[in-house]
């Protein structure tokens, strides 16, 4: 069972504030949280908690590499 994930939005349709992350309980929460940011296009959920570091870009491309994401939009 998975304790939590982690939300990471790394594209946006109008404001470009950069990658950002959040940590959530579930996926179906950080999927609620990552649809109700209208200006949020590009996102993934990724298990664990400690994927934060300098580069949340590389963050991102290492976890699709394990393995570790669970849902993505890439609309």
């Amino acid at each position: 069972m998975i304790d939590t994930v982690i939300l990471v939005v790394y594209g946006w349709k109008s404001v470009q504030p950069g990658t950002l992350s959040w940590v959530f309980p579930s996926v179906a929460t950080a999927a609620h949280a990552a649809h109700a940011m209208s200006n949020a296009v590009r996102w993934a959920v990724v298990t664990g908690t400690a994927r934060r570091s300098q580069d949340p870009a590389a963050d991102l491309a290492s976890a699709r590499a394990a393995g570790s994401v669970l849902l993505e939009n890439v609309e």
